[in-house]
């Protein structure tokens, strides 16, 4: 009997601490206007233009530190001994390539937006890559 009373007041508690929670009342918010929307719209793109613009303008830099890189290769070629020469030249041709493609998929980028810009960023870090890798390679052979 000790038993069914302690569970009866446990169980009166619960119920108690139950119905004492209050319904909210709900919330009104006022719906969005077509300019603010527009607003916010307007925005998100500019800042997405300005990182588009960033990203150019990084990858330009990066270019730019390939073709010193690429011209302080072409210069060790003077010492290079007449057997390692093609070689040599070989790598050359093929770092200047992989240079090539990157200037184009560039070029690709700067006129892509939306998905397509997505794409092209993708294919142009890609490219970078086997760029860095190529460069890495002839620069290690070629010391």
């Amino acid at each position: 009997m000790k038993y069914f009373s302690l569970i009866m007041v446990v169980i009166g508690v619960l119920i108690l601490a139950g119905c004492k929670g209050q319904e909210e009342p709900a919330k009104t918010e006022k719906p969005a206007t077509v300019e603010e929307v527009k607003k916010e719209a307007g925005e998100a793109t500019a800042y997405t233009s300005q990182q588009m613009d960033e990203y150019r303008q990084q990858a330009e830099a990066k270019l730019k530190d390939y073709d010193k890189k690429i011209d302080e290769l072409q210069a060790r070629a003077e010492t290079v001994k007449k057997e390692a020469k093609a070689e040599f030249d070989q790598q050359m041709s093929e770092l200047k390539k992989k240079r090539e493609a990157a200037s184009k998929k560039l070029e690709e980028l700067q006129t892509a937006s939306g998905k397509a810009w997505e794409d092209a960023k993708s294919g142009l870090d890609s490219v970078m890559d086997d760029m860095e890798k190529a460069y890495q390679e002839a620069a290690s052979r070629f010391k």
